[in-house]
């Protein structure tokens, strides 16, 4: 239907908001300049977790479908590029479409006062989340100068009208800090207005309260503003304002396939039987086992495994039961491999893609706490960080009280955060940010870590790996890219230098 017929009635301004969403999961994915569109999941369908991955160490490419990011070869035409960026600010779009219709729809009283706040807060807290998406991959971290880089344009104008049109078209790019600002301020707005929660799988498959502080935690954080990040962590963890968030006793029992409403479980992108990412872009299918059900596994594709650099790594210990209960073998279409088991429904593609889960607000916490510094707050970030940790590792692995203070305290809970987020797409988040404060970067001087490449032939047999092993696995075939490198951003893509004659490219390209 016409825009002027989606916001006349109740009903209609109900799925236009619910539209959003849609566009959130399922955007179009073109990887042939118009003669191929198809859905993968993007942008947060299933595309932000598995090119988040790609672009980190912790996993491999086995097959090559993610080649172009995984290798860093990407160019302003690279179809992973415009396709998260057209569909980032195709999901802003609709929002600030909604946000228009619902003001008006209350205006002439068609919807209460109330529930265009709340459905303004979802628009908000969307319009927030894809413009952080675009700043981690586009622009280089708030840390690099405290914000005062070249951001990406934050567009909170529908562009419907040809008025709209000459105005998305005049602006630039602003800085980091501006992008930064304007987030979080929509944000405060989702916190105020939206709903503590919501009925059913609705829950976690809509903007909620809590999910709008999670994320204003998690922007802190990449600011570096420490203490502002502990102050949103303390409204989620102190169970104050209604909220029953909590970890699952296991870390299977955080992955139970298909809807995933549990209470460690903020913030997810719905998918289903009949609207999914498809067998190319279906988290079940990217990371899943190959081999059939009967053989143990799911019929998935394992086109990214986890990397011995993960896997081998000294700090994730081998009786932790993350190895067992979310990852395996892959003894199925590929190469010697484990892959992950966080996702297992690749018949029919229901997994919701998780982008907030309430173990990220505690490794948040105790990292924010661990950077302030002093006795007090060191002994709650251990706290905090054994939370997590101590539902995987056997007792003679656990951290004692006070036996991490100082800069080793925030390696392992960056370490931690390799662990339990793998497949979730938090690693580019934690390199992006990393990178430009230098002191923890996974590079010395910040940059891309080299990586394991399955598809280039590296691992082709189990024993690369190896429990608490540095050399079983081969080295690196792809290189570190440096921090300084243009390589390091994505470009901006070639279809928005033609259109928008304010926007600058990122150097080097």
């Amino acid at each position: 239907m016409t825009e002027g017929d989606a916001f006349t009635d109740p009903a209609r301004i109900a799925l236009a908001v619910t539209g959003v969403y849609n566009a959130a999961q399922s955007g179009y994915y073109d990887p042939l300049n118009g003669l191929g569109l198809a859905v993968r999941g993007y942008p947060f369908g299933g595309a932000a977790n598995a090119l988040d991955d790609a672009r980190g160490e912790d996993i491999s490419d086995m097959a090559g479908f993610f080649g172009l990011v995984f290798a860093n070869t990407i160019n302003p035409s690279s179809p992973n590029v415009v396709n998260m960026w057209s569909n980032l600010y195709s999901v802003i779009n609709q929002a600030n479409v909604a946000i228009d219709g619902v003001r008006k729809a209350a205006a002439s009283g068609l919807i209460s006062a109330q529930q265009a706040a709340d459905y303004e807060g979802e628009m908000r807290f969307l319009r927030a989340l894809s413009h952080h998406e675009l700043v981690i991959h586009f622009s280089r971290p708030y840390s690099d100068g405290k914000g005062s880089q070249a951001g990406v344009p934050y567009r909170d104008i529908p562009v419907n009208t040809v008025a709209g049109l000459e105005l998305a078209k005049a602006q630039g790019r602003g800085t980091v800090a501006e992008d930064y600002t304007k987030m979080l301020a929509d944000l405060d707005y989702a916190e105020t207005n939206l709903l503590g929660t919501r009925a059913g799988s609705l829950r976690v498959a809509r903007a909620t309260k809590g999910a709008a502080i999670a994320l204003k935690q998690r922007l802190y954080l990449h600011q570096g503003e420490w203490a502002k990040a502990v102050a949103e962590g303390d409204k989620l963890i102190a169970g104050t304002n209604g909220f029953r968030y909590a970890l699952a006793a296991t870390p299977r029992a955080a992955f139970p396939g298909g809807i995933v409403v549990t209470a460690e479980n903020i913030f997810s992108i719905e998918n289903s039987s009949d609207d999914n990412a498809g067998v190319n872009g279906a988290l079940a299918n990217v990371y899943g086992s190959s081999a059939t059900i009967a053989n143990g596994g799911i019929n998935g594709r394992a086109l990214l495994a986890v990397s011995p650099i993960l896997y081998n790594a000294p700090f994730f210990t081998c009786a932790d039961t993350r190895r067992t209960e979310l990852m395996q073998q892959d003894r199925g279409l590929r190469v010697a491999a484990y892959v992950i088991r966080k996702y297992t429904d690749a018949t029919t593609s229901s997994d919701f893609a998780p982008l907030i889960r309430y173990a990220e607000v505690l490794l948040n916490q105790a990292e924010a706490l661990s950077r302030l510094g002093g006795t007090t707050n060191e002994a709650l970030a251990l706290t905090h960080l054994n939370s997590v940790r101590n539902r995987a590792v056997a007792a003679a692995d656990r951290y004692a009280p006070g036996s991490l203070t100082g800069t080793a305290l925030t390696q392992a809970i960056l370490n931690e955060r390799r662990i339990e987020f793998v497949g979730e797409g938090f690693r580019w988040d934690d390199i992006h940010r990393l990178s430009g404060e230098k002191t923890f970067s996974p590079v010395p001087g910040g940059g891309i870590p080299a990586k394991i490449d399955g598809n280039g032939g590296q691992l082709t047999k189990y024993d690369f790996y190896a429990c608490g092993s540095a050399t079983a696995a081969p080295a690196p075939a792809i290189a570190a890219v440096p921090y300084s490198s243009p390589l390091f951003l994505w470009p901006i893509p070639a279809s928005e230098l033609t259109t928008n004659p304010n926007i600058t490219p990122n150097p080097g390209y």
